[in-house]
Parts: structure tokens; C-alpha cells; sequence
């Protein structure tokens, strides 16, 4: 094994190893458990079966680091969870979009065959995320349900799982969908899955981030309180062991429905920052307990708060960018066409706040405020001030008499 899938396992092994296990006996892998398995969170792991899955990133196979990564969590997760397995791509059926398999229910967990069943995976299909999903989620409980997507490319068979996370999650809103990628600036469906399907998505080889979304899954079965003593069971073996509780994020507006995307950072005690979001409608994050600042920018909205983390459970934060107003633009030749030029938007100071590449027309949501917004043809440049009040819509129409 290579350095970097080595230091990959044995990170994902050290996190689990935190907190020593009791061993399980020869009949069994969830006998002689000390909590009820009616507690224990049920994860379905998603593995990624598709051709793909054999391309390299730093002269690693893809599948061989996502086996290595499974093989680590579940020879040290003991009995605090049951998997499942459900696979796609690797079947090679002749309809490549209904080659998924549901291989075994969390409930019927048995490590060694599982492991059998993810190293005989032969990746060489196609990927039916949305349909992997949907059969996923009715594998699992009502409660404590979770579902952790490994995979490292897009839907290749017409079904929106981005839209099918949104649907499981109202459907049952105590599933989680996490997600382990392996390239983020190319995995913008990935991490939509994340976002809609109340989870986080990490890279696979940001090994802090992988740890404690890991342990994350395992505390939402702690229960609150230690049965035998009726002590807080999730804050009594000091900071280093407490497991990880989850933050969630998203900031809205006067009149808005729904959540704005936005862009968030997160830092910890010592101002380093630990992850950014980009364009995100709302954000869930596992964090070990402590304080943190988070940082929220949406357009010329600008707001950094702090949290704490407590072990175990959910602080939510939500961000307010007061009341909105809309701009529309139009670019106009001297025929009176459309014509398509770069149109950008500025706080009145002169602060960028966005620029749409050859358009002949833009319409967006601001903060209510004084605007500067330029249109920008080669070396020809129309500028114009636009107010923005509560609830109306400001327009100005640049024209180009020489185009």
C-alpha cells in the first residue's frame, strides 16, 4: 500500500479508535451490545460502482481509496452502528440505469461479508444515483436514518438526485445524507445531494473533516443521558472525547420564502478557518464542541457570528439580510436588439458584488441600498446608479447607439 492510501486508512481508523469499543462475539457483530440496536444509528452506505470509479487522482484508483476508506470504519466501528450496503454500476446489466443492488439491510449487518461484498465490487457502469438513493432510504428506519454517498462523478441515467434528497428528506426528517467525494471543484451534484439531504460533503482525502463527520454519525445514537447513572452521557469523558455535534446554517430576508445562497466560512477559537461553502441555500456541518465564528456573505451582505457546539446536538444559526428589493437590466444595440455584454453590479462605495458574462439582460435580488451597475462591451463601458427600495423593482436599460 502507498503512502497516501495508508495515511488515508489509518487516519479514518484513528477516529474511530478514540473512544475503544467493547469486541463483539464469534455469532454476532451487534451481540453483547451495551445500547439497543433500536437506538444505533442505521447508515446505508452508497458505494459508487461506475466505470469511472477506476480513474486515478495522484496515481490512486478512486475504488481502491474508497475500499481502503470503508474497510477502516468498519473494522473499528464496532457495535455503535448498523450498515447496510447498496451498490450501482457494477453489474453491467444490459439497462445500465437499473444496475443497482441493495446487497444487505442494516439490520442483517455482518462486517466480514460486507467487506467480501465491497472488494468484489468491479467497477465498469453507469450511475443511477437518484434511483441508488431512492431504494437506499427504504432500506432504512424512521429513525436514526442515515445514508452515506461514496462516489466521484454525476448522474448518467436522467434522474435529478439532487431533487431526489430534497424528496427522502420530507418524506423522513430524520434522514441525513452525507457525502464522500473526491474532487470538489468538480462535484457541484454532490455536493447539491449534501445540501438537500441535511449532510455534509467532504473530500476524501481532508481527513479532519472525514473524521469527524464519521464520529458525527455514531453520536446520533448516544443517548442523552447515561441510563445507569442519569448523567449527560455525551459530556462526561472531557473535551478530547466528547462526540461531535452539527451546525446548521442559512441566512434569509424580509418576504424570502426560502433560504438565499450564499457563502459561508467557518473558523475555529484560533481564527483558522476549517471550511468554506459556496453558493449554498443551507449548510449542515459536524464540528467537534467548542466555539466557532462563522462567517456569512450574501451579495453586499456581510455578517460573521459566533456559536457554540455542544457534544451530541444541533445549534442552528440563522442569518438575517433585512429587507430586499430587485434590479433589472437590459442591453439594447442601436437597433434596439438584445445585445450581450458583461454585466456587473457594485455596492455605491464601489465594492464588486457580481458579474454575468455576455447577457442581455439581468434580474436580482439585493439588499436594500444605492447600487452601481456597469455594462461592459470590449472597450465600450455604460455605467448608471440604481436605488433599491422594499419590495420594488429598479430597471435601466443601457443602450449601445454604436453596436
Amino acid at each position: 500500500m502507498d503512502m497516501q492510501r495508508l495515511s488515508l486508512t489509518l487516519t479514518l481508523a484513528l477516529c474511530l479508535m478514540a473512544n475503544p469499543l467493547p469486541a463483539q462475539d464469534s455469532n454476532s457483530p451487534a451481540s453483547g451490545n451495551t445500547s439497543s440496536s433500536a437506538t444505533r444509528p442505521s447508515v446505508m452506505i452508497v458505494l459508487d460502482g461506475s466505470n469511472s470509479m477506476w480513474g486515478q487522482l495522484e496515481g490512486i484508483n478512486k475504488i481502491v481509496t474508497a475500499r481502503e476508506s470503508l474497510k477502516a470504519l468498519l473494522a473499528n466501528s464496532g457495535d455503535k452502528i448498523n450498515f447496510g450496503l447498496l451498490t450501482y454500476g457494477d453489474k453491467r446489466k444490459k439497462n445500465g440505469c437499473t444496475d443497482f443492488t441493495l446487497v444487505s439491510r442494516p439490520e442483517n449487518y455482518d462486517m466480514v461479508d460486507m467487506l467480501k461484498n465491497i472488494y468484489k465490487l468491479n467497477p465498469r457502469g453507469r450511475s443511477p444515483i437518484s434511483a441508488a438513493l431512492e431504494t437506499a432510504a427504504s432500506g432504512l428506519p424512521r429513525q436514526n436514518a442515515h445514508i452515506l454517498l461514496v462516489s466521484d462523478g454525476e448522474e448518467s441515467c436522467g434522474g435529478d438526485p439532487c431533487a431526489m434528497a430534497a424528496k427522502l428528506v420530507a418524506d423522513n426528517p430524520d434522514l441525513r445524507i452525507d457525502v464522500i467525494g473526491f474532487r470538489a471543484e468538480k462535484e457541484a451534484q454532490l455536493e447539491c445531494i449534501a445540501e438537500n439531504g441535511q449532510g455534509a460533503f467532504v473530500v476524501a482525502d481532508n481527513h479532519e473533516r472525514l473524521n469527524t463527520l464519521l464520529a458525527g454519525v455514531e453520536a446520533r445514537g448516544l443517548p442523552e443521558n447515561d441510563p445507569a447513572t442519569n448523567t449527560p452521557a455525551r459530556s462526561d469523558s472531557g473535551p478530547d472525547k466528547m462526540p461531535p455535534g452539527s451546525l446548521e446554517l442559512n441566512i434569509l430576508a424580509d418576504g424570502a420564502r426560502v433560504p438565499l445562497r450564499a457563502n459561508y466560512s467557518i473558523y475555529n477559537q484560533s481564527n483558522q478557518n476549517i471550511v468554506n461553502f459556496t453558493s449554498r441555500t443551507q449548510v449542515h456541518e459536524y464540528l467537534k464542541p467548542g466555539t466557532y465564528k462563522v462567517k456569512a456573505i450574501w451579495k453586499n451582505y456581510h455578517q460573521t457570528e459566533t456559536v457554540t457546539i455542544q457534544p451530541g446536538q444541533t445549534s442552528q444559526l440563522q442569518f438575517d439580510a433585512g429587507s430586499l428589493g430587485n434590479i433589472q437590466l437590459a442591453v439594447l444595440d442601436r437597433r434596439g436588439q438584445p445585445l450581450n455584454v458583461n454585466l456587473s453590479v457594485y455596492t455605491a462605495g464601489g465594492d464588486f458584488i457580481s458579474q454575468d458574462v455576455l447577457q442581455n439582460q439581468l434580474q436580482t435580488q439585493l439588499p436594500v441600498g444605492r447600487y452601481r451597475v456597469k455594462a461592459n462591451l470590449e472597450k465600450l463601458e455604460q455605467e448608471a446608479v440604481l436605488d433599491v427600495s422594499h419590495g420594488n423593482t429598479s430597471t435601466h436599460t443601457f443602450r449601445f447607439e454604436n453596436r
